[in-house]
C-alpha cells in the first residue's frame, strides 16, 4: 500500500491549494519499506487524481480536503484524509513534533 503525505511550501504559499512536495510511503504489514518524494504542480482535483493513479497511491494525507477532491479521488479508489482527521493514525503521528 502506498500513502502520500502532501506538504505545503516552506515559502509563503499563494493559496491554500499550493502544495510543493509529496512524500510517498510504501507500506507492507504496517511497516515502511520504501520512501519517495516528488513535486506536485498543482493540487487541483483532476491533477491530484492523475498523480495518485500514476504513482499507485491508495491513500493521501493532505493539509486541506474539500468535497471535490474527496469525490474525484474516491471515484478511482483513492482515499484522502485531512490532517485534522488523523489524530489517531499511527503513521501520521510519527510526523507530529510535540
Amino acid at each position: 500500500m502506498k500513502i502520500a503525505l502532501l506538504l505545503k511550501s516552506k515559502k509563503q504559499p499563494k493559496s491554500e491549494s499550493d502544495i510543493d512536495k509529496a512524500v510517498v510511503f510504501d507500506l507492507e504489514k504496517d511497516k515502511v519499506v520504501g520512501v519517495e518524494s516528488g513535486t506536485l504542480e498543482s493540487k487541483d482535483a483532476k491533477e491530484l487524481t492523475s498523480w495518485a493513479l500514476t504513482n499507485e497511491v491508495q491513500e493521501i494525507y493532505s493539509p486541506n480536503v474539500d468535497e471535490q477532491h474527496r469525490l474525484s479521488l474516491s471515484k478511482v479508489g483513492v482515499r484522502i484524509k485531512g490532517y485534522d482527521e488523523l489524530a489517531d493514525d499511527r503513521l501520521f503521528r510519527t510526523f507530529i513534533i510535540r
